[in-house]
């Protein structure tokens, strides 16, 4: 069977014996596209040919891409099987070039793996930046092609959060102050977020499980961002758990995931995603968290706890949309978003992980309404089974996370985690630095 055909971003080898080779086709794809996919097992014909796989295999592909390529990324590794014959499917990305494979530094031209010049390199440095220059191009649209109820609300939104000056509502004077109309032409930034006609997708789905086999709703939507945003932050909030505080005035009604951590989420899925190509924010509803998925690499090196603990700046790939959502949907800009997402969970006592994968990020709110996955040997207090969730989900979680998580100092979480390990529910497995945690499950 054939698979396909090699181009600039597919790359094919036949043997896992061929990593060097193919790490420096992992490194040429990702200097001129940015993401790629390569596969063992196949020959550069596109005939699947297959090759014996271990346990150990995915680990040493693992390791090498590590080892190899500087800076660091994050690869999706996969094993398939076509037509009884087993192969490796590696996709991966990342926008922090020029990246290096063994201290060289390669493009992709063709099918071909060229070393970049001295000229090349000093170039692709110079301009190389996080942020999109896909949002700056023209389009063919102009402004009738605009969404104006969308764009009336947005008007009215961003003036009721003083984040917009301007005293009535003219549309081609709004477009042109947020740098979405040029001449006559509205360019991608402006389409994506006001388009009548925008094919934004959007994948909303709900689950029976904590997997993705049975599926007991599935929505796909497609519009535009501004319109988006309030559909998938209706879908949760439609069902999740609420409960109700009645106090001395009126009724409370207050939802399991705090709202505006929510909303901030959602909200920098849209802004953050590579629309280059036709992206899909998709968002799971299972029994033990919601799971809204960002086809938008994360920063390579980084992770949502550097932004908490370090107050780092925004990493803005989509500067003239993110701009617009600050304006009027309650999200932030500085890079503090994250910070306020953890402050608000901490104060609900909600917890939260995330999943850095090859073509995308993942932020999951943890439900606490769901039964542990472990039977549970003793009783644990209520911080006890809190840093218990936690570890559960994430087996390489540092102390330092832990804390940031649970808004207490490390030496609490090291009270807990000793109870824990006493009571032998959890258990070290490897050193404090390269090691993992282990939950027990009972006899």
């Amino acid at each position: 069977m054939i698979i396909g055909t090699e181009t600039e971003q597919v790359e094919f080898k036949l043997t896992t014996g061929e990593k060097r080779e193919a790490m420096e086709s992992i490194c040429a794809i990702l200097n001129k596209h940015c993401s790629g996919t390569l596969y063992f097992g196949v020959d550069d014909e596109g005939f699947v040919k297959g090759q014996q796989i271990t346990d150990s295999t995915k680990k040493d592909i693992s390791r090498t891409i590590s080892e190899s390529i500087e800076p660091k990324i994050t690869p999706t590794i996969e094993v398939l099987s076509i037509e009884s014959k087993e192969l490796i499917k590696v996709s991966f990305s990342g926008h922090n070039r020029p990246y290096s494979a063994n201290g060289k530094y390669l493009s992709r031209v063709g099918t071909e793996n060229r070393r970049m010049t001295n000229e090349e390199l000093k170039r692709l440095i110079k301009n190389e930046d996080y942020s999109s220059h896909w949002e700056d191009e023209l389009t063919s649209f102009g402004p009738k092609d605009v969404d104006e109820t969308a764009l009336l609300d947005f008007f009215k939104s961003a003036k009721d959060c003083g984040r917009l000056e301007m005293d009535t509502f003219d549309k081609e004077r709004l477009l042109i102050s947020l740098g979405l109309l040029v001449g006559d032409k509205l360019n991608n930034a402006c389409f994506a977020l006001f388009g009548k006609s925008a094919k934004i997708g959007l994948k909303l789905s709900t689950y029976p499980t904590s997997d993705k086999v049975s599926i007991t709703d599935l929505k796909l939507v497609n519009g535009n961002i501004y319109n988006l945003i309030n559909v998938a932050i209706d879908y949760v909030l439609n069902r999740i758990n609420w409960r109700v505080e009645i106090g001395s005035r009126k009724r409370n009604e207050i939802p399991e995931i705090p709202e505006k951590a929510l909303r901030e989420i959602i909200v920098n899925a849209f802004a953050h995603a590579n629309y280059e190509v036709l992206p899909e924010i998709e968002i799971g509803i299972h029994p033990n968290g919601i799971e809204i998925y960002n086809p938008g690499s994360f920063p390579d090196e980084l992770t949502p706890f550097d932004f908490i603990s370090k107050n780092l700046p925004s990493y803005k790939r989509n500067k003239l949309i993110l701009d617009v959502l600050f304006r009027s949907k309650d999200v932030e800009k500085s890079g503090t978003g994250f910070q306020r997402v953890n402050y608000l969970c901490n104060n609900q006592g909600v917890s939260w992980t995330y999943k850095k994968e090859a073509y995308g990020f993942s932020f999951v709110f943890i439900r606490s309404n769901v039964q542990l996955n472990v039977q549970l040997k003793e009783d644990l207090t209520a911080q006890e089974q809190t840093i218990f969730n936690l570890i559960n989900d994430n087996a390489k979680i540092s102390k330092g996370e832990l804390a940031l998580r649970i808004g207490k100092s490390e030496k609490t979480v090291q009270r807990a985690i000793s109870s824990l390990m006493k009571k032998e529910v959890i258990a070290r497995v490897g050193s404090n630095k390269t090691g993992y945690w282990k939950a027990n499950e009972k006899e």
